[in-house]
């Protein structure tokens, strides 16, 4: 049963939501900033209240306008100033990393560009505005709304105009083909911010889609369409239908050309990136032999083997080991190799002689087996660089004792959001 109630913005946690009491009981809010008073409507969930704003009453100086309806949606954050969202980020970081006696206070990278800096963005689908019927559209999941959506007549303001552009010509296209949201389920568009081109790939429920004509759409090099199973609400192939054009993006990061296929992860905001890219350099020693595990299409390896003496790519799908393996040979760095494994499973030998460990996992952190082999082999320094700040710091908490932390840096990947990357130094205690 929902209630309605006023709450205080007490604190604001890790993920951006801001926290607060009703009856004793914790309330979180997405939305709000800290000292805020709003009215919220609310629904009691495992003895914790999640809720959405209906009004605020007392707003922050920091308050600003968001530049969408759907922000909440997106990036959450459109609703504080910037010198406010960097002084929230770093104080999450320095919160996690304030437990270990010893750990430098971090410190933190800002953005340049606070818009359109996205690579990537996934959209689904809807035709209903509350009870309104609309025009098949694109749409976000609306936070809090559970199976309901928001519908996207202009896109979303953390992609480029051209990324937009190209998925709503796409909708008008599936809109006059006939299609419903029974049919389709997600739309993937990707950009190369270097050339420009893009890429996108549409997931549908249904077992057939009938080719449609793409090659009027500016800018769009690569069309592919897969049905995707209703057993999984996640957007995974299950079928390639049709394609047309490349599968591929070409991006330049730190003066290194990288080919990327269309399924391969790559990261957002390559300015930011490219600024966290030098720290990493600057941090290994020259003529390094580096082990670098999570290496994706060989982009960080890449780029650290033009100081590395040699560098070993650990990675476990075999499309982005194909691609890290034809990046090296259009680079000409013969000091790189690459091997599809996953890292939990690979050789523990292969630390064996190593420099450097450098580690890039998904949000997850590291899998117990690659902390285990990290204790075993004890490489002199790890370059640990994370999505995810809070996994980051509970890894460090079983290498504490072996491990000093050097340093602690901060990267604003992700402005208008609550998330972040964290790139940790740390060296071996005693050498």
């Amino acid at each position: 049963m929902q209630k309605v109630f006023t709450m205080k913005a007490e604190k604001i946690a890790h993920d951006g939501a801001a926290e607060g009491l009703h009856e004793g009981k914790p309330v979180r809010v997405h939305g709000m900033l800290l000292g805020e008073e709003a009215v919220v409507e609310a629904t009691k969930k495992h003895g914790i209240y999640i809720g959405v704003i209906k009004e605020i009453i007392t707003g922050s100086p920091s308050r600003k306008n968001p530049e969408e309806t759907h922000y909440l949606s997106c990036s959450p954050w459109q609703i504080a100033d910037y010198a406010t969202q960097l002084g929230l980020k770093h104080e999450i970081l320095s919160s996690l990393w304030s437990y270990y006696d010893g750990a430098p206070k971090p410190t933190f990278v800002p953005a340049d560009k606070f818009y359109g800096y996205r690579t990537k963005v996934e959209f689904s689908f809807t035709d209903r505005d509350g009870d309104r019927e609309l025009p098949l559209s694109i749409a976000f999941h609306e936070r809090g709304g559970g199976y309901r959506r928001l519908a996207l007549d202009k896109g979303c303001a953390l992609v480029s105009d051209n990324m937009n552009r190209v998925a709503l010509a796409i909708v008008a296209k599936l809109r006059a083909e006939g299609y419903t949201t029974k049919e389709l389920k997600t739309l993937v568009v990707r950009e190369s911010k270097s050339n420009g081109k893009l890429l996108a790939i549409l997931y549908a429920k249904a077992e057939t889609i009938s080719e449609f004509s793409v090659t009027d759409i500016e800018g769009l090099s690569g069309f592919i369409v897969f049905h995707s199973t209703e057993k999984s609400p996640a957007s995974v192939p299950t079928k390639e239908l049709w394609r047309v054009g490349e599968d591929y993006l070409h991006e330049v990061v730190s003066g290194v050309d990288i080919v990327y296929s269309w399924d391969s992860f790559f990261q957002n905001n390559i300015p930011v990136f490219e600024v966290a890219m030098k720290a990493m350099q600057e941090a290994i020693p020259a003529n390094a032999n580096v082990l670098e595990l999570y290496s994706g299409v060989g982009t960080i390896g890449l780029v650290l083997a033009k100081k590395a003496k040699h560098v070993h790519g650990v990675e476990i799908v075999q499309g982005a080991v194909d691609s890290a393996k034809q990046n090296a040979e259009n680079a000409k760095l013969t000091n790189y190799v690459a091997e599809c494994i996953p890292a939990e499973k690979m050789d523990a030998r292969l630390l064996d002689k190593k420099d450097v460990l450098v580690l890039d996992p998904p949000r997850s952190g590291l899998h117990p087996k690659v902390i285990g082999m990290i204790l075993e082999k004890r490489p002199p320094k790890i370059v640990y660089l994370s999505c995810n700040p809070e996994t980051q710091a509970r890894d460090f908490s079983l290498l504490k004792e072996l491990y000093a932390v050097e340093s602690i840096t901060g990267y604003d990947f992700y402005p208008n959001t609550p998330h972040l990357e964290s790139l940790a130094i740390l060296n071996l205690k005693g050498l």
